[in-house]
């Protein structure tokens, strides 16, 4: 690892193509979460043209590409992996000493989701109703009488043959038909509207306050 390779404060026609990069005064966490230090310098290799290393507050160095940026704002490495405990840190250069303090502004985002406010539950079930009807039926029956009689016949001879005869008899029974018809309906529905609700939040930023200290209190 090349320590001996130039801050990005040194360069001032260098910057970074997405701010969020910038992890000067971020801290560099290990994934379990151990606060590793404070990234103070960012070295820069002009031959590749990008960053290739951190400088922490307590002078390790560590390779950007074991670095992982996360949503949080901080750096995460695997457990001391890249870290360079021996390599000699190059002194900071006449005006390279500082200490990077960062300003931060909350920002309000007013969204919107869609919440269960209750409604109705519609359930239909079979009711049987007794039902009583009259209906008139007609039946028929067969019989057989057999009544005296003495005529005097003209021309027997037609008389004696044989046949059978067949008289049915007939009735009606009730035949049960049924039919469904609507009656009523129930209609479901849903009205929209459309609300205008006022927000009332507060967000929070840091604000600096500079004073200049001089070590004789005589000269301003």
């Amino acid at each position: 690892m090349n320590t001996n390779a130039p801050t990005l404060t040194e360069l001032d026609e260098w910057q970074l193509e997405n701010s969020d990069q910038d992890l000067r005064g971020r801290s560099l966490m290990t994934r379990s979460g151990e606060k590793l230090g404070t990234v103070r310098r960012m070295l820069v290799d002009r031959n590749q043209e990008r960053v290739s290393a951190l400088v922490l507050d307590n002078g390790q160095t560590v390779a950007i590409e074991d670095v992982e940026i996360r949503d949080d704002g901080c750096a995460y490495i695997d457990e001391a992996r890249g870290l360079d405990s021996g390599a000699a840190v190059p002194p900071a250069r006449s005006g390279e000493a500082e200490e990077v303090i960062p300003i931060v502004e909350e920002q309000l985002a007013v969204g919107k989701r869609a919440v269960e406010r209750g409604g109705i539950r519609v359930r239909t079930r079979v009711v049987e109703t007794p039902v009583h009807e009259e209906v008139r039926l007609r039946e028929e029956h067969v019989d057989v009488e057999r009544r005296p009689a003495n005529q005097k016949v003209e021309n027997a001879e037609g008389l004696f043959r044989e046949g059978t005869f067949e008289v049915n008899a007939k009735s009606e029974e009730a035949v049960i038909g049924k039919s469904a018809r609507v009656t009523e309906e129930l209609v479901v529905k849903k009205d929209v509207e459309n609300r205008v609700e006022q927000i009332d939040e507060t967000v929070r930023k840091t604000e600096v306050d500079v004073d200049r200290t001089d070590g004789d209190r005589g000269r301003r």
